[in-house]
C-alpha cells in the first residue's frame, strides 16, 4: 500500500517547491483519483487504498461531494465520480504533453545511434507522427515530419503497434479487414513482429525509407511507438536491428516509464497508469 502522498512525503519526480506541500489537498486528490480509477468506492476500500483512517476518508469524501466532484450512488455505500471532474482535465492536451516527455529521450537515442527516429501514435488505422529527432540528424530523410501519416498495415509502427496493444483493440482494428485473405497476412506479419521483437516497414511502399520499431508500453499494451528511420541503400532492416535496437528498446521503455510516471503522479508504477486512449 503506497502512503507516500497521503503522509505528506515528497514524492518521487515531484517538482521542487519553496513550502511544504498541503497535506489535506494531496489527501484529498489521492481520494478522487482512487474513485476515478474505480480502484474502491466504499468508504472502507477507500481507506485501505489511500492509506488514511476511515475517519479522515469520509470527511475528504464529504468535501468532494460537496464540491459537485464525486456522488454517494446509495449502492452498497459507493461513491463515483460526477461529471464535472471532467473540467480538471479539459485543458490538457495529451499529444503535447506526450510529445514533451518524449524529447528528451529521442535526443538520447540520436546520440547513442545516430540515426532519426520519429515517436508515433494511433490514430485509426494509420500511425502519425507525433514528434521526431529528425532536424537533430546529419542524414536528410524528409525532415517535414510533423503530421506524417502511415498505414498501421504496413509500417514497422503500425506491426509494432498491432503486435503489442491490448488484443481486444487490435480485434477491432483487424475487423475492419474484410478481406480474408488480407487479414490473414496482416496477422502473419503480427506474429512474425511478436517473434522478431521488433516491427519492420515494406521498404517498396514510397517514400522507399526504412525503419525498424518498438513498442512503447504501460501496463504491458502497447500506447505509442518509437522507431528508427533508415535508407535502404546504406544498411538492410536486420544490420540496423543489431546496430540499434538495444538502444532503441531501451529508449522505448523509459519513455513508457515516464509516461506512468506522469499519470501516476509522479509515483512510479506502484499503483499503475491509467492507459492513455488512441486517437480514432
Amino acid at each position: 500500500m503506497n502512503t507516500s502522498r497521503a503522509s505528506g512525503r515528497r514524492r518521487p519526480g515531484a517538482v521542487r517547491s519553496t513550502f511544504e506541500p498541503v497535506r489535506a489537498l494531496l489527501r484529498g486528490l489521492d481520494v478522487l483519483a482512487a474513485v476515478n480509477q474505480g480502484q474502491a468506492g466504499s468508504v472502507a476500500a477507500l481507506a485501505q487504498a489511500v492509506g488514511l483512517p476511515r475517519a479522515t476518508v469520509i470527511r475528504l469524501l464529504e468535501t468532494l461531494e460537496g464540491a459537485g466532484y464525486i456522488a454517494h450512488t446509495g449502492l452498497d455505500g459507493r461513491y463515483d465520480v460526477s461529471p464535472r471532474v471532467t473540467v480538471l482535465s479539459s485543458a490538457f492536451d495529451y499529444d503535447a504533453w506526450l510529445a514533451a516527455i518524449a524529447q528528451p529521450h529521442l535526443r538520447r537515442l540520436m546520440r547513442r545511434i545516430h540515426w532519426p527516429s520519429d515517436l508515433m501514435v494511433r490514430s485509426g488505422e494509420s500511425m502519425i507522427v507525433l514528434t521526431s529527432n529528425r532536424s537533430h540528424s546529419g542524414l536528410n530523410i524528409n525532415r517535414r515530419y510533423a503530421g506524417m501519416m502511415s498505414s498501421i498495415f504496413n509500417s514497422g509502427s503500425g506491426f509494432a503497434y498491432l503486435a503489442w496493444c491490448d488484443d481486444t483493440e487490435r480485434q477491432r482494428i483487424l475487423a475492419a479487414r474484410t478481406d480474408s485473405a488480407e487479414r490473414a497476412a496482416i496477422e502473419h506479419e503480427v506474429t512474425r513482429t511478436r517473434a522478431r521483437g521488433y516491427g519492420v516497414r515494406d521498404i517498396s511502399i514510397p517514400p522507399g525509407v526504412g525503419a525498424i520499431a518498438a513498442p512503447v508500453t504501460v501496463g504491458g499494451r502497447a500506447v505509442a511507438c518509437l522507431n528508427v528511420v533508415y535508407l535502404p541503400r546504406m544498411a538492410t532492416a536486420e544490420a540496423i536491428a543489431r546496430q540499434c535496437l538495444p538502444a532503441l528498446r531501451a529508449a522505448a521503455h523509459s519513455l513508457g516509464r515516464a509516461i506512468e510516471r506522469g499519470f501516476d503522479g509522479g509515483r512510479g508504477a506502484d499503483r499503475g497508469a491509467s492507459r492513455p486512449a488512441a486517437r480514432r
